[in-house]
């Protein structure tokens, strides 16, 4: 299935070569899972490892998202820190410093930090909890938001599933 050019090199870009390998597969069912911010972050970060004259395989690529998203459940605090991190390192190879990533420990570093800072900034007793992202789907949703409407005792429309 084809799904448009590429806006760099304008060469066709085709769903079914994207799923050729297993994990292929697994890596865009974990970019589908992730939010908006922390997709972009992972493939900006992701491109720090890629070595200067070869393409990152899927398998790499996938064992590297898998170990990036198990640094923390706090997905929003690893947006952040994968952003800080990317941004420091794009501009030391601008400034002709940078090298290939090799392991995750500066991304630890500002990540560690960042959990840090929130830390610091949650007042002493607050009831604000950061939670993980779960994946639901629309049918569950819905199921779990009308069952919630009967509990308070609000009317609830039976909808029909498209």
């Amino acid at each position: 299935m084809k799904l448009g050019r590429c806006p760099v090199c304008h060469s066709n870009l085709h769903l079914d070569q994207l799923i050729a390998d297993e994990a292929g597969r697994q890596l865009l069912g974990q970019f589908a899972r992730m939010n908006y911010k922390l997709g972009g972050n992972m493939v900006a970060y992701l491109a720090l490892f890629r070595p200067t004259k070869q393409d990152l395989s899927n398998a790499k690529a996938l064992g590297l998202v898998t170990e990036t998203l198990a640094l923390t459940n706090n997905h929003n605090a690893l947006a952040e820190a994968l952003e800080q991190t990317v941004a420091s390192l794009q501009q030391s190879r601008i400034n002709g410093t940078g090298k290939q990533l090799t392991n995750h420990n500066y991304l630890r570093k500002v990540l560690t930090a960042r959990l840090g800072q929130i830390a610091q900034e949650t007042p002493v007793g607050s009831t604000i909890e950061y939670k993980a992202q779960t994946v639901t789907n629309p049918d569950e949703d819905r199921r779990l938001f009308q069952e919630r409407m009967r509990q308070l005792g609000g009317r609830v429309h039976e909808v029909p599933n498209e």
